[in-house]
């Protein structure tokens, strides 16, 4: 008994309290559509307002047991005035453009007092498209005695990229996601995405993604002797070196140690390095190897030499 006079007492009170008007305030969700073809927003749009209400409890109340979520569509056709040939530019919608639909929404019996913010700036910019070299970037550690083998190669090479004017104009490269690979030891192809930064910068990639190709070899320690030859030497003068062949160590990819054999190498020294202080040794160039060895040291790197006239 004491407790249904205690629900019975409860539910009169909330009968007289809702029949009160009361103030409140209401968020409903933003929707933007047909956003400019040719601009780009920059900045970061409100994606809810909130509306200042007066109503009887009643409507309020029901109105806060809606389950589905309010929503005010934002129309952006009445940016499409922008001028193209203008910079970075602003522009505003009131919000109270709205409250006819908010209206709508909420019924006759619930006044609108006051929409927040009172307005919605767009800061606008020209979308233009512009052709980026892709440029990779890479930490990469190779396993022992493997080493890269050519060229580190990305496909496609260049992108197009969509984005603002002022943001584009400032851009020759694209970077890629950081890619880590430590002790390689195989040929390896890797997909990629852009620098996340970029998404703060409202760029989109076409195509999204590139692939990068990493072709690795392994590589073993050899030497080849090699006879030294002289340039620039006067008919009058015989130029000897002491010695007269040198030694070259270099490093070389298993899969062309059959190659070395018919390997073409011109190391030389330049009698024009003789000065009026006689150097007494001359330095050693070599001119000419195989492209596909790697780690080159010459030994010894320079050499004496000994001039005889000739008679």
């Amino acid at each position: 008994m004491y407790l249904f006079c205690l629900f019975l007492a409860v539910f009169f009170w909330l009968l007289n309290a809702l029949g009160n008007n009361y103030s409140t305030t209401i968020s409903f969700e933003i929707s933007y559509k047909n956003f400019p073809k040719n601009q780009i927003v920059l900045n970061d749009l409100p994606q809810h307002i909130n509306i200042k209400v007066k109503g009887l409890g009643f409507d309020l109340m029901a109105y806060k047991l809606k389950i589905k979520p309010s929503v005010v569509t934002v129309d952006l056709a009445t940016l499409k005035d922008y001028n193209q040939k203008d910079a970075i530019i602003t522009k505003t919608i009131a919000t109270k453009r709205f409250q006819p639909h908010i209206s709508t929404q909420l019924g006759e019996h619930i006044d609108v007092q006051g929409i927040y913010p009172d307005s919605i700036y767009f800061v606008l910019d020209k979308k233009v498209e512009k052709l980026l070299v892709v440029v990779p970037n890479t930490t990469i550690t190779y396993d022992k005695q493997y080493q890269l083998f050519g060229e580190i190669l990305l496909k496609p090479s260049a992108i197009n990229v969509t984005g603002p004017k002022s943001v584009l104009d400032t851009m020759n490269k694209a970077y890629t996601e950081e890619l880590i690979l430590n002790n390689l030891n195989e040929t390896t192809t890797e997909a990629l995405l852009f620098n996340d930064e970029y998404n703060n910068q409202n760029l989109s990639f076409s195509p999204k993604q590139v692939f990068i190709h990493i072709p690795v070899e392994k590589y073993t320690e050899t030497t080849k002797r090699i006879k030294l030859n002289t340039v620039n030497v006067p008919d009058s003068i015989t130029l000897k070196t002491i010695p007269g062949e040198i030694e070259v160590k270099f490093r070389i990819p298993l899969s062309k140690m059959a190659a070395l054999e018919s390997a073409i190498f011109n190391a030389q020294v330049d009698y024009m390095q003789i000065n009026e202080q006689l150097n007494h040794k001359l330095k050693v160039i070599l001119l000419k190897h195989p492209d596909f060895i790697r780690s080159i040291t010459l030994t010894p790197s320079k050499v004496e030499y000994i001039l005889k006239k000739n008679e």
